[in-house]
């Protein structure tokens, strides 16, 4: 009788917990590779948004501060306060950073336009 019980829970073991404890395991892994995954992207994209916030910063202080106070803060100004804007930041932004917006956001200069100019209205406001 024992050695038929010893057979049964032998077969069970086999049939439904260890193929159970190696689903679990693989469930497991997928759900940490895609919170390190999400992580390392937040981490990125808190980074890269700074980055474009202290850039218009800089730029606003060191250049159209001084134009708004002479008067001299035409529509060429301002086109050239964006593009300092947007070098000041690609110089800043890593490969890592760069390679992450193209891949989860489409083309980096149209992020960076949306950025600079949403960090600009923040100043503003």
């Amino acid at each position: 009788m024992n050695q038929i019980l010893l057979n049964v829970l032998a077969t069970v073991v086999t049939a439904i917990i260890l193929p159970l404890i190696s689903f679990l395991g693989l469930k497991l892994t997928q759900w940490l590779n895609t919170k390190i995954k999400n992580d390392k992207g937040k981490a990125l994209m808190e980074k890269a948004t700074q980055i474009v916030l202290d850039s218009v910063r800089c730029v606003f202080q060191s250049y159209v501060e001084a134009l708004k106070k002479s008067g001299g803060f035409d529509q060429k100004a301002q086109i050239y306060a964006f593009n300092l804007a947007k070098d000041t930041a690609l110089k800043q932004l890593g490969e890592d950073a760069k390679n992450y917006i193209s891949e989860n956001y489409g083309d980096l200069q149209d992020w960076l336009k949306t950025e600079i100019e949403a960090s600009i209205n923040k100043l503003k406001n």
